[in-house]
């Protein structure tokens, strides 16, 4: 029986535990928030929506980070303050009151959505967590499954390189996550196809193992930016065929714009970087229409899997939830509707290989 297997969940500890990297990290979580809509962020004393994008500031890397006092608040919340006025935003749902989400935790949840694996990502925002994620794997074998992590604007270094190689082979990780907001730290200067990069993707290449890319760099222009990376990671895929890898979040271009004529169309920008031997994406459209009241009902996302499975098969699919964020706007079971009932072109193998097989392959027990 094909397994369900979920490709993008999170384990963490209470964010606001120092993991040996607080400042930097909440200067990226305050950048990852930095678009958020006027009706998004909230002023504290009365619950009232700001009508401004305060956190986007003059330019788009670290040397332009407004000084707001970012910091963790409780119950999901991110909170900053402006003018001695006190505003937050609602990073998770309320239910993760210390903002932590603990192995047992998702195994719970997982067991009641009937979630058999799932991946653990490894974005920066959640901590410097080598040592915490290696535990929840050490408790879980069988049903976790970790990404190694990287500073990826220095990925290249020797300390970096002994990090990877000790999450992979000592701590028993499986795949290398990789996401453009690391450049933050370096105002954008470089990207992924830098020579100083190139040792890490010899070793990731002498290790064996996949890349899990996340075009997250939350620059300007939106759109433009996100097909230029799209571009940045299909020339790094020419120059480095025999690296397995999967575009994380897949198909950000229809939440940056959520007005845009035509939004539910696959980018060409996709499709050519898909058709490169041994690439996936990973599917957690629940998200892109956040906007929507039901999404996984929302009529263009079907259009979107179509074109997907017309152009480049369905075996390149990868369901991926983004638990507990995924609560934001639809439960952990809700998210699998899409792909379980809803998109009736699909076949029952199809079907099995988007929920879990096609990811399988790559992490097999």
């Amino acid at each position: 029986m094909t397994p369900v297997f979920d490709a993008h969940v999170h384990c963490f500890p209470p964010l606001s535990e120092d993991t040996g990297d607080m400042q930097a990290r909440m200067a990226e979580t305050q950048h990852h928030i930095r678009f958020a809509g006027a009706t998004d962020i909230r002023r504290t004393r009365d619950n009232a929506p700001i009508g401004e994008p305060v956190l986007v500031g003059d330019g788009d890397g670290i040397s332009w980070l407004p000084d707001v006092d970012f910091r963790i608040g409780r119950y999901g919340r991110v909170e900053f303050t402006i003018n001695g006025e006190d505003y937050y935003y609602q990073l998770f749902t309320p239910s993760l009151w210390d903002n932590s989400c603990p192995a047992d935790y998702m195994i719970t949840q997982m067991d009641y959505a009937g979630v058999d694996r799932a991946l653990l990502q490894s974005d920066r925002m959640y901590g410097k967590l080598d040592d915490y994620l290696a535990d929840c794997i050490r408790q879980y074998p069988d049903r976790l499954v970790a990404l190694a992590q990287v500073d990826e604007w220095r990925g290249g270094s020797p300390d970096q390189l002994e990090r990877v190689r000790r999450q992979i082979e000592d701590y028993g990780f499986s795949g290398l996550y990789f996401s453009t907001s690391g450049f933050f730290h370096c105002d954008f200067e470089f990207g992924v196809n830098d020579p100083s990069l190139e040792p890490l993707w010899e070793l990731i290449g002498e290790l064996g193992v996949p890349v899990h890319w996340s075009s997250a760099s939350k620059r300007r222009p939106q759109m433009e930016v996100y097909f230029s990376e799209l571009e940045d990671f299909d020339r790094w895929a020419k120059a480095h065929p025999g690296i397995s890898s999967v575009l994380t979040h897949g198909l950000e271009n229809l939440r940056i714009d959520v007005n845009v004529p035509n939004r539910y169309h696959v980018p060409p920008q996709i499709l050519r970087l898909l058709n490169n031997p041994g690439w996936s994406i990973e599917l957690m459209l629940h998200k892109m229409s956040f906007d929507d009241e039901f999404p996984p009902y929302t009529p263009g996302i079907k259009d979107v899997v179509r074109t997907l499975v017309s152009e480049v098969g369905a075996e390149k699919l990868i369901w991926g939830s983004d638990m507990p964020s995924c609560e934001e706007v639809v439960t952990y079971k809700q998210s699998m509707v899409l792909f379980k009932t809803r998109c009736d072109f699909l076949t029952q193998n199809e079907r099995d290989g988007i929920l879990g097989g096609n990811l399988e392959r790559l992490y097999p027990l």
